[in-house]
């Protein structure tokens, strides 16, 4: 088949869950032999033809603008695309980018999905929400060709593709089930969602969690919902790394030693549970640090005044207690992992809850919440504690760090649980509900 995916989320910079979930998705579907065209909505690429592959990398390892530029790059796709508001159309025509081999053999085509051919159309994902914010309905998109046989959304966009197959693959509707953890615009929110599932032919669920709170909050039948999961496949050199290598590495760029650290990595943000993290790293009794991995998302402010209290009542002991890194590249996360004591990830809510497939993949053993998607995830192949139970926190890092032998049975659990949710096992998946959809998928 030719299956077109949106590049909504692999533009981010340093991208996020949602980036792992979308190049993964292409490399499964890829895999499987389907022909994958990608759709970005990069500003900055120019149409002089000798320039087009040259400015379409170069604005996708720039991608990332201020509040000030986002609101300008708004008001200018709302523009642009008023034809396409006010007249009837069979959709907006994206523009085919040719594939320079030579460029494409750098280092920024590892950021690059599996695909066929690339298209880009400026703004097309922020004309798409205005769009719908207007009109309450999905923004019509057509490829230069025709025989596009399904368009896969990776997250839930107002986008559609006349005469093919929409499918999209929902992660979670946090904003909604935990409306104080995020300060979007719910009613916004919730139009997008609402024109994205109409027309989707079938609704991807990475979990039984967000399978049935899309279910509850948007009444979709269960003939649409089909539950894929999603894969974890972190590279063989990664997950081989050798124990010398992690602990050379730690020391010499974090002052680390090699299993003797707690780890937290994901964004700072409410539903993360990162604030009731530090008081049960506090009041643990171990003499081990935490690190804490990952930028600031929403409302973070709890965290930092926690950080910061600390240095004020501990001074330089509580640099030793907790390091903050704001940003990891994907290769020294892995070494940071593999080098943990245990990850501690009790977070309050999850559409999957990849970083713990990652851990367990990486043989590094695990904290975890015994709610929602997490239970799923993780089976019995990590310590689990209610997450709202700042002294359960507290215990299980306790025993984490005390018990050895509770340590290298979650490990080998963790290992057998991670080949759960392979890409083959994905693809499987995958399978079923598109054929459900009305897909022939081989």
């Amino acid at each position: 088949m030719r299956i077109a995916i949106d590049g909504f989320n692999l533009g981010l910079l340093q991208g996020t869950g949602l980036a792992t979930y979308a190049r993964e998705l292409s490399h499964v579907l890829a895999g499987a032999g389907h022909d994958v065209l990608p759709i970005y909505g990069l500003n900055h690429v120019q149409k002089q033809e000798d320039l087009v592959w040259s400015s379409f990398v170069q604005s996708l390892s720039n991608n990332g603008e201020g509040a000030k530029t986002a609101y300008r790059r708004w008001l200018w796709t709302a523009v642009r695309g008023l034809p396409h508001y006010l007249l009837p159309t069979s959709g907006l025509t994206l523009n085919r980018i040719d594939v320079n081999e030579q460029i494409h053999a750098t280092a920024i085509s590892a950021r690059l999905p599996a695909f066929t051919t690339l298209y880009n159309s400026p703004g097309l994902f922020r004309a798409s929400q205005f769009y719908t914010f207007l009109a309450e309905r999905t923004f019509n998109i057509k490829m230069p060709e025709v025989g596009v046989d399904a368009l896969h959304l990776t997250c839930p966009l107002p986008i559609h593709m006349p005469g093919a197959k929409t499918l999209v693959t929902a992660h979670d509707i946090i904003p909604l089930v935990l409306p104080h953890s995020t300060k979007m615009n719910l009613r916004h929110y919730q139009k997008l969602l609402r024109a994205s599932f109409a027309q989707a032919d079938m609704i991807f669920c990475i979990s039984e969690t967000t399978k049935r709170d899309i279910s509850r909050w948007f009444g979709i039948p269960d003939s649409r919902l089909h539950l894929s999961y999603q894969a974890v496949n972190i590279p063989e050199r990664y997950r081989n790394l050798a124990a010398d290598d992690v602990e050379l590495f730690l020391k010499n760029n974090y002052g680390l030693n090699r299993g003797e650290y707690f780890l937290y990595f994901g964004a700072i943000e409410p539903k993360k549970n990162v604030a009731r993290i530090i008081d049960a790293m506090r009041m643990a009794k171990t003499d081990l640090p935490l690190v804490i991995v990952g930028k600031d998302g929403w409302l973070f402010d709890d965290v930092t005044s926690r950080l910061e209290s600390s240095k004020s009542r501990q001074g330089s002991a509580a640099s030793e207690k907790i390091l903050r890194i704001q940003y990891a590249p994907f290769e020294q996360l892995m070494y940071l992992v593999k080098g943990a004591k245990a990850l501690v990830f009790p977070s309050l809510y999850e559409g999957f809850g990849l970083p713990v497939l990652e851990a367990m993949q990486m043989g590094c053993p695990v904290i975890t919440a015994n709610t929602t998607s997490l239970v799923e995830v993780a089976g019995d192949a990590a310590l689990t504690v209610n997450p709202l139970d700042t002294q359960a926190i507290k215990t299980a890092i306790e025993r984490m760090d005390q018990d050895d032998v509770l340590r290298r049975e979650l490990i080998e659990k963790g290992y057998a649980q991670a080949l759960k949710f392979s890409p083959e096992k994905h693809a499987e998946r995958l399978a079923v509900g598109y054929e459900k959809a009305g897909l022939v998928w081989g």
